[in-house]
């Protein structure tokens, strides 16, 4: 197969043979990788993670919005709980439906650039990036669900570019909407697929018809309830992030300001293309003889575009003189095709030989990450490093239950304790009060007020700002002995207390 022009003509479809056995075991490792993390998590169980704690406080309700984070995965979390229960397969059929898709949909996009083998290669090495690999599985939310749509979009743009049609267009236009209520940092490939496509000749001429007017009108269809919420709620929306973006920013002159940030972003990017390209370098090296790079082809020219529009998107950012921290995850949608991309630039990765090289190294990384979940429980335990599994969120929820028979809702200071303890127990309703001060969320009726122990004193004065006719018992501090034999407690704090109805 040449990659003369992605746009010129679809690749040729093979003749049918009679063993699909080949066709089908890719298959095959996707769906046992998909079952090994399900039976893996559930096998660990334990705290949730703070992601995870934090959509389960969520989605009690739905809404437009829930803060800094864009709603699209609390929204199908929601749903997911509402057809499977608020319990373990709820939440672990979304993300585990999240990730498989992400590789299936990566190697449809990359089927027509590289050819089917190396497709499934690319897809693979989606996995050589610790932050999809491993964070993803392990904590994260938003994030597994902005890289499934971001290699759908990807699937959307080659598929387009091969036969354009009225529904492939709105199929783009919904993506676009859709990955910008994942996470806003989606925007990045959005704008740099627009450049390229737009300075690509063979692609303008393929993308650029009518059917692009339906794809940005589906796009503004589905972006408007949240874009509305925002503009209501502009604080609460980017409010989080800014403030994340800033920390460590020091209080010299512009300059410094500048370079840091820029630094910071050079940082996070060599930090998440490092183990990728060093896995891409260790698979072509015994080929290493005759290595170079195509860049005239359109897919190569792309993605050239891609990443200079991005460069120059994450310049300006640094240039802000507001970047005092840069997470390598935050590049998740600038970066998570760079397998693809080598791929396309470096013929050499296409052969044979490399293409099974880096199939396996990527197996062995993301079968790897998936072993580390309860490795990391256990080496954790033996080694006296708490993390927040070991948490025993669990047994609290049954101590405040018969501390506190007839709650039918939990107030606290932490985010983890709101989600974990109506994770356990899900007929309850989670308030976190935070620092804001202010009335809080109506209740009425007994309620139960949990803190860890050390944060009730400071949280008491927010308390009775939230619920100033509260009438509490008296405070309870109980110690729950640590997970997993992790040894060691944890102390809370608990107390009964009625709130009249208003």
């Amino acid at each position: 197969m040449t990659e003369k022009s992605m746009a010129q003509a679809p690749p040729t479809r093979s003749a049918p043979t009679a063993d699909i056995r080949p066709a089908a075991r890719p298959l095959l490792i996707l769906l046992c990788y998909g079952a090994t993390y399900f039976v893996l998590r559930l096998a660990v169980g334990g705290t949730l993670e703070r992601d995870e704690a934090e959509i389960v406080y969520l989605v009690q309700d739905l809404r437009p919005g829930y803060g800094p984070q864009p709603p699209l995965y609390a929204w199908l979390q929601w749903l997911a709980f509402r057809v499977f229960g608020l319990n373990w397969f709820g939440l672990l059929v979304l993300k585990d439906a999240l990730l498989m898709g992400s590789y299936f949909a990566m190697a449809r996009a990359a089927h027509p650039l590289v050819g089917p083998h190396a497709a499934l290669a690319v897809a693979a090495a989606l996995a050589l990036s610790p932050q999809i690999g491993w964070e993803g599985p392990r904590i994260q939310t938003h994030s597994v669900l902005v890289v499934a749509l971001s290699c759908a979009t990807l699937w959307c743009y080659t598929a387009l570019l091969g036969k354009g049609s009225l529904p492939r267009y709105a199929i783009l236009g919904l993506l676009c909407g859709l990955g910008l209520q994942a996470k806003y940092n989606y925007g990045f490939l959005l704008a740099g697929l627009v450049v390229a496509s737009l300075l690509v000749p063979e692609h303008r001429r393929a993308l650029w018809s009518r059917g692009m007017a339906l794809a940005v009108g589906v796009a503004v269809l589905a972006l408007l309830p949240h874009v509305a919420w925002v503009a209501d709620h502009p604080a609460a929306a980017f409010g989080g992030t800014l403030s994340k973006m800033q920390d460590g920013m020091p209080d010299g002159r512009y300059g410094g300001r500048v370079v840091l940030g820029m630094w910071n972003v050079l940082q996070a990017a060599v930090v998440f293309a490092l183990l990728p390209l060093a896995a891409l370098a260790v698979a072509v090296w015994p080929q290493r003889r005759g290595l170079h790079v195509e860049p005239r082809p359109p897919a190569s020219r792309c993605f050239l575009w891609l990443y200079a529009t991005n460069l120059v998107l994450l310049l300006g950012v640094a240039f802000s003189g507001q970047v005092g921290t840069v997470k390598d995850r935050w590049m998740i949608p600038v970066l998570f095709h760079l397998p693809l991309a080598a791929f396309v630039l470096v013929p050499a990765l296409r052969t044979p030989r490399v293409t099974r090289r880096v199939w396996r190294i990527a197996l062995v990384c993301a079968f790897g990450w998936l072993a580390l979940l309860p490795l990391r429980v256990v080496v954790g335990s033996l080694a006296g490093r708490i993390t927040t599994v070991h948490h025993p969120y669990a047994a609290l929820a049954r101590v405040v239950n018969g501390r506190c028979p007839g709650a039918r809702a939990i107030v606290t200071e932490s985010l983890l304790t709101a989600g974990n303890l109506r994770f356990a127990h899900p007929a309850w309703r989670a308030v976190l009060l935070d620092a804001d001060g202010g009335p809080g969320p109506p209740l009425a009726g007994p309620v139960a007020l949990v803190t860890h122990a050390g944060a009730w004193a400071r949280w008491q004065g927010r308390l009775d700002a939230a619920y100033p006719a509260a009438v509490a018992d008296a405070l309870a501090r109980v110690e729950l002995p640590l997970g997993y034999g992790a040894g060691g407690t944890m102390a809370f704090a608990i107390a009964c207390a009625r709130l009249p109805a208003s």
